[in-house]
């Protein structure tokens, strides 16, 4: 039998809420004490209108690792969830607060909150995320595979821009992203590449949806 998480997520406000071993089966009890969801200065300044339950189970006794396998969605005081989300299957790190697992953002920078989930990897630690972002002609939420893709995602809400960083063998690469027509495009990578001689930076914009090489030079002294 699956238990719920149910979060009330309005503007910096997230509320805890599960299971009671004292009620019968089926019964949840909201805590009485909410808990601020923090946010960066680089965030975006939007209300999220709607209240996320997360159906899975805990994978332990300790409750702070959840394996997710659906998420209800409700709007204002409604019992009935306007959409359901389901065959996720992911754990997701929730602890006591949610602070880590559950998260709300305007993620495509179109005035609208969405929402992503982490999915955590046992046997790595490595951490992803599965995005959904809000659709103004579903009127509901949509997965965004081209952001679950993306290595650690970075989102510059100033500029509209997402940044990504990832490692290989010989060099540390790094992505700027932007959303056109609704689907990401690369703009530009940045390559730090480390060898025993010397190590430099290479610079590529895409131009024609080709990623141009712009600019390469050593770095001093590294």
């Amino acid at each position: 039998m699956c238990e719920k998480l149910f979060l009330c997520a309005g503007f910096l406000l997230l509320a805890f809420c599960g299971c009671s071993e004292k009620l019968p089966e089926n019964n949840n009890s909201i805590s009485n004490i909410p808990v601020e969801k923090k946010e960066t200065k680089n965030s975006s300044e939007i209300t999220f209108d709607f209240s996320i339950e997360l159906i899975g189970d805990p994978i332990d006794t300790t409750g702070e690792v959840w394996n997710v396998k659906g998420i209800d969605i409700y709007s204002g005081d409604s019992s009935t969830p306007i959409q359901q989300i389901k065959h996720i299957n992911t754990l997701t790190p929730v602890g006591g607060d949610f602070s880590g697992g559950f998260m709300v953002e305007d993620y495509n920078f179109d005035g609208k909150r969405d929402f992503r989930l982490i999915k955590l990897d046992p046997k790595t630690n490595e951490i992803k995320f599965h995005f959904w972002l809000f659709d103004k002609k579903e009127n509901g939420f949509v997965p965004c595979f081209q952001l679950d893709s993306l290595p650690a995602p970075q989102f510059d809400y100033a500029n509209h821009f997402i940044l990504s960083e990832f490692e290989t063998d010989s060099s540390l690469i790094s992505d700027t992203y932007k959303f056109s027509n609704q689907s990401l495009v690369l703009e530009e990578r940045n390559v730090k590449i480390f060898s025993q001689q010397s190590t430099s930076i290479r610079r590529y914009k895409t131009e024609n949806g080709q990623l141009i090489l712009v600019d390469e030079k050593p770095i001093i002294g590294k």
